[in-house]
């Protein structure tokens, strides 16, 4: 189970996830400053069902500390359609040490990263740790430009890029508010040709686009 503490007064980000536009669960997150340094805590939750029969079930619990835009420490359980994953890991000297099911192993790195949505420093990165899993993944980021989302009836302009890993069959794109900087939405093809999206959900769209917060140390950019 997960160890690090939180404390209140957290920024939250919570996303309602649709598979090809209908709803089948959310993706939460909370991130805090603390004397650790930054503490991110999501949890997932998604259900499909075909004619109301489940076909898939997704559950994912992770927490991670940075320290100083680096991965100090993660500890994440997934359980993915009755397969299960544990991540345990920890930056030590120059390497990060990962402990799974299938054993442990280390990454030589000197400052790791996840794929950090929230965090849009992650998109300069080569290689990002799957939470899920403990793999270090290579990754090829592209810039893709401007486009306009619709979020909650509001026209939102958002700055779009394209992350790609061929080994993992990844290719995912992530959109950012170009007002404040702020991730506002994710999509994702699937193997199947389904189209995952991630979207505010309806308490934080309205936040969003009617009273754009000040960006604030849980969302700096670079």
């Amino acid at each position: 189970g997960t160890t690090i503490g939180m404390s209140q007064g957290a920024e939250e980000m919570r996303f309602s996830v649709l598979l090809d536009d209908r709803p089948i669960g959310e993706h939460r997150f909370r991130i805090q400053e603390n004397t650790e340094g930054r503490v991110v805590e999501s949890e997932a939750s998604f259900d499909v069902s075909v004619l109301f029969v489940p076909v898939f079930s997704y559950r994912h619990s992770n927490t991670e500390v940075w320290r100083d835009g680096c991965l100090s420490r993660i500890e994440s359980e997934t359980d993915s359609n009755g397969d299960r994953y544990e991540v345990d890991g920890r930056q030590a000297a120059q390497a990060f040490a990962i402990a799974t099911a299938e054993g442990a192993r280390s990454y030589a790195a000197d400052c790791l990263m996840t794929f950090a949505y929230w965090d849009r420093r992650f998109l300069d990165q080569d290689r990002l740790l799957n939470d899920q899993t403990g793999d270090l993944v290579r990754v090829d980021v592209q810039p893709i430009g401007s486009e306009r989302l619709t979020i909650a009836g509001n026209e939102v302009l958002a700055e779009a890029f394209r992350i790609r890993a061929v080994d993992e069959g990844l290719d995912i794109k992530v959109f950012y508010d170009e007002r404040n900087g702020r991730w506002v939405s994710l999509e994702s093809r699937l193997a199947n040709g389904k189209l995952m999206r991630y979207l505010p959900a309806a308490d934080e769209r309205l936040a969003m686009t009617e009273n754009p917060r000040q960006a604030g140390p849980a969302e700096r950019k670079p």
